[in-house]
């Protein structure tokens, strides 16, 4: 089983999605078994009895399992790749398409959606292969992502990745380890360490500033002997992760939890006692309430406090503090969306007045370059027909060779000449025959021309 070859496209391996250490496990195991003459997927086949060897002799329940291919199939990934064109596709999708299990049988057969084909069979170029016993010791979820994207460029011996896309392709969370300390201690650090340790690959990195703070990190990669271990049986265990994949919404609210109290069980158990109780929307909107308000969140407060949040937490949770919170925060949320969408659409009304204005200006060009071009007697039929559209005041100005005058008739002899032309209007021109109509808006639209 240890000898079993990882296949993947470096489409793939670059990949932007969060799975935890047993469900990368599960789905690395099952790439495990395509075999490299496969030219389409088949129904792979897991033996609970191999997959229990994976994750360390622990005696694993199919139900259990059953839990966490349930939750894989709610995961999404975005894969980004070029087509034949060149060109580049953003595809979001879901690892597994199908599980069936037979009662008694030891045996889960699963299938990949079919739309993972080009980046897990047939492949002659641009994918990384490993053996899987360099992954089935590692612990961390951030450990496995990493020791790929560094085997693929093991020949290399050294990538450079921005800080954002490493984050990206992890699948870490904008509010997760904000503070690159945060980031490097809980992620790079530790990735070093395991790959070290347990893998045929370690690394040393550099940190690259842009502006004030490390933007991008070049990792310096060195090849190595898988290390022995002291006893090749002695996998490691998984059973708390199996117990959140009950159902990813718990997951989802664990998450929710402080990052410095989430490992504290007892507040666990707060969570998953009022999950099972309430439901998702009532134990959500309470920790949120609680994140903003206890005092054990507070600046200068000890990490240690853990029981303040939990008394805290408890106490949100059972008198439902939270949905008057919340409401506020959705009434806050709803006016903020509709200030920007008044913002927004005084934008889009002031862009399409400009759009108008520009429209128009150049429809006049257009009639001014007819009016060159007509016979004499055609002109003197328009001349005459803009005379009569003209009011009283507008006409007697244009007799006496006023300037604003002569500036009236010749708006409408284009206004004409466009109608006879086809040339689409915007807007009539029905303003000039208004009593509003007043000579000093005609100086400034006289001044534009």
């Amino acid at each position: 089983m240890e000898n079993r070859m990882v296949r993947k496209s470096n489409s793939l391996i670059e990949a932007s999605y969060r799975l935890s250490t047993v469900e990368q496990k599960l789905i690395l195991f099952l790439v495990g078994t395509i075999k490299k003459a496969d030219e389409d997927f088949q129904s792979y086949q897991i033996r609970l009895k191999d997959f229990q060897n994976l994750m360390g002799g622990s005696c694993v329940h199919y139900n259990r399992i059953e839990d966490m291919i349930l939750g894989l199939k709610g995961k999404n990934m975005k894969i980004i790749y070029p087509n034949n064109t060149g060109k580049k596709v953003t595809l979001n999708i879901s690892w597994l398409s199908s599980s069936e299990y037979i009662e008694g049988s030891g045996v889960i057969n699963l299938c990949f959606d079919p739309k993972l084909k080009p980046f897990l069979l047939q492949l002659k170029s641009r994918f990384t292969n490993y053996h899987i016993k360099n992954i089935v010791q590692l612990k961390s979820q951030f450990s496995i992502r990493i020791y790929e994207l560094l085997k693929q460029y093991e020949k290399v011996g050294q990538r450079i990745l921005y800080v954002s896309d490493l984050r990206e392709s992890l699948g870490i969370e904008p509010t997760q380890y904000k503070l690159y300390s945060d980031f490097k201690r809980k992620v790079i650090l530790v990735a070093q360490e395991e790959l070290a340790k347990k893998t045929d690959i370690s690394f040393d990195y550099e940190e690259i500033k842009i502006g004030r703070g490390v933007g991008k990190i070049r990792f310096i990669i060195t090849s190595q002997l898988l290390p022995v271990l002291a006893d090749q049986n002695m996998l490691p265990q998984f059973p708390e992760e199996f117990e959140e994949q009950q159902d990813p919404n718990l997951t989802h609210l664990l998450n929710l939890v402080p990052e410095i109290f989430q490992n504290k069980q007892s507040i666990r158990k707060v969570v998953q006692n009022a999950f099972k109780q309430h439901g998702f929307d009532y134990v959500m909107r309470n920790i949120i309430y609680s994140n903003d308000k206890s005092n054990a969140l507070k600046p200068g407060t000890s990490n240690e406090k853990g029981s303040n949040y939990r008394v805290y937490l408890a106490k949100a949770i059972k008198d439902d503090y939270g949905l008057a919170y919340y409401e506020d925060l959705l009434v806050k949320k709803e006016a903020e969306q509709l200030k920007q969408k008044t913002f927004v659409d005084a934008e889009k009304h002031k862009q399409q007045e400009l759009n108008r204005i520009d429209q128009e200006r150049e429809n006049r060009e257009k009639a001014r370059v007819f009016i060159t071009s007509y016979a004499p007697e055609t002109m003197q039929a328009f001349e005459e027909e803009a005379k009569k559209r003209m009011s009283s005041e507008s006409l007697t100005r244009y007799l006496r060779k006023d300037p604003i005058g002569n500036f009236e008739f010749k708006r409408r002899l284009e206004d004409i000449v466009m109608e006879h032309t086809g040339i689409r209007k915007l807007q009539p021109e029905a303003a000039s025959e208004s009593p509003e109509n007043k000579p000093a808006g005609l100086e400034k639209e006289a001044a534009a021309e």
